[in-house]
């Protein structure tokens, strides 16, 4: 029988030894370069799943979707709350804005109250008075976006259409008073006959990018055919208060719509004698959102 030496035991213990510790840091270093892979993918809005059954990899790299690599600088805040804020006997008076000469008469009358409002910007730097924008932010209203275009069909021709139209009332706003908006609102509701065919896609891709948007559950109907009195847009918002523990409430500060100003005396006033106080909104606020059923 043959034998074996000493010195021979020591050179298989070390073998075994250096095998124990290669294999590892071989598969560390394979595991690696996958997952740099994966990093670059999700940065550049990719996602990962499960490979399937037998792969052979533990990861099933998906391509980012066109859209998702357009504007890389447009997101949101980096993280958004995990537990929003639901205020009960709270309002939060909205403003679907084009800033102008009737702006200033709104925040005056805010003013006068003592009441914080949230303004949804929408236009392009020839419509919106730039001054007006600015006053808005310092007299420390809580700013949103709506939309750059007024023509429906251009906005939601697409995804890529409706990002398109929303980086550039991002940037106007950004560039005239340095604001970052967090928050907004889609131009007819986040459901509509323009959008429904994809409005799911479309939410999935606003949120995967940090931005909130708010539809609302009150309205001042001050779109009517004709002109709404300020008569009919106070009782509209009292009316539409009724038996809600919060509202969101909808009105217009646009060319033509004066008459919300007027309104807004008697809105502040009788609902802060009902109990109710005001606040602005934030990317932290519980926001309202459609379903078909609840869509305007």
């Amino acid at each position: 029988m043959k034998t074996f030496s000493v010195e021979f035991y020591k050179r298989l213990i070390l073998a075994l030894l250096a095998l124990l510790i290669l294999i590892p840091t071989v598969c560390a270093v394979a595991f690696g370069i996958q997952n740099s892979a994966l990093r670059r993918q999700l940065a550049a809005g990719g996602t990962f799943s499960p490979a399937p059954e037998g792969s052979g990899s533990p990861l099933n790299m998906v391509a980012p979707i066109d859209y998702q690599l357009l504007y890389p600088e447009l997101y949101g805040p980096e993280e958004i709350a995990a537990e929003r804020l639901y205020e009960e006997g709270t309002v939060y008076l909205t403003f679907n804005s084009t800033p102008g000469e009737n702006t200033g008469t709104i925040l005056n009358i805010l003013d006068d109250y003592g009441i914080k409002a949230t303004f949804f910007l929408a236009g392009t730097a020839e419509s919106i008075s730039s001054e007006q924008m600015k006053e808005i932010v310092s007299r420390g209203h809580s700013v949103g976006l709506n939309g750059s275009s007024d023509s429906y069909q251009q906005i939601y021709g697409s995804v890529e259409d409706y990002l398109a139209d929303f980086k550039a009332i991002y940037d106007l706003v950004y560039e005239t008073t340095g604001v970052r908006a967090e928050i907004f609102r889609y131009p007819g509701g986040s459901i509509n006959a323009y959008n429904s065919g994809f409005y799911q896609e479309l939410n999935a891709e606003m949120l995967r990018r940090n931005f909130v948007f708010f539809d609302w559950d009150v309205s001042g109907e001050d779109t009517l055919m004709g002109g709404a009195s300020a008569e009919w847009i106070e009782n509209s918002v009292v009316t539409g208060m009724e038996g809600k523990d919060r509202g969101i409430v909808l009105l217009r500060d646009t060319v033509g719509k004066e008459n919300v100003a007027d309104a807004l005396p008697g809105i502040m006033s009788r609902l802060q004698e009902q109990g109710y106080g005001f606040k602005t909104l934030t990317a932290d606020v519980i926001p309202v959102v459609y379903s078909y059923k609840g869509a305007p």
